[in-house]
């Protein structure tokens, strides 16, 4: 059995499927959709990640929990918590568990976080979780904080993947 983690985005949503006995990375990746209109996407995302539970024998959905209040644009928030709410409906469909981690959460349980203010900021995260995934599963992921045509960040799957790996570690421990 496996763990999905998601880190959803309306354009670029990473994913990351571990091993639930083991740990181990199974498989990761990006759905992508640069169709213009937003539902559009949001269906495309929808589809994407019903293939990727499907063509896997996944246990349990974890996504990042979205913290709405964050956004200075109201529309994002909303968007991305209409996303998650995509996500779950998935989920019921497909009778998994949806957990949502705030992003906080899973950070701690990685051991991401350093406690410090500059370790807030949004670039530094995404830094440091492609840097945690580089060194735990041995990938070459980059991160650039600007994305350009020419240089892809991967921080969507990585932080895709960390998510998983914080709902693996913290039922580990329970056993």
């Amino acid at each position: 059995m496996k763990i999905l983690g998601i880190d959803a985005a309306t354009k670029k949503t990473g994913y990351g499927i571990i091993d639930e006995h083991t740990g181990d990375l199974i498989d990761y990746g990006l759905i992508k959709s640069d169709l213009k209109d937003i539902t559009d996407r949001m269906k495309e995302i929808c589809i994407g990640i019903r293939d990727i539970i499907k063509d896997n024998d996944i246990k349990v959905v974890v996504v990042e929990d979205v913290p709405v209040s964050r956004y200075s644009n109201l529309k994002t928030g909303k968007d991305l918590a209409m996303l998650q709410g995509i996500i779950l409906g998935v989920c019921f469909e497909q009778d998994l568990p949806c957990v949502a981690y705030k992003p906080s959460a899973h950070r701690s349980i990685n051991g991401t976080y350093d406690g410090t203010r500059q370790g807030m900021k949004r670039a530094v995260q995404k830094k440091v979780a492609v840097d945690k995934v580089n060194e735990l599963y041995n990938l070459k992921f980059n991160y650039f904080e600007r994305d350009t045509k020419a240089r892809q960040s991967d921080d969507d799957m990585a932080e895709a993947i960390l998510i998983a790996r914080a709902f693996y570690l913290e039922n580990k421990e329970s056993e």
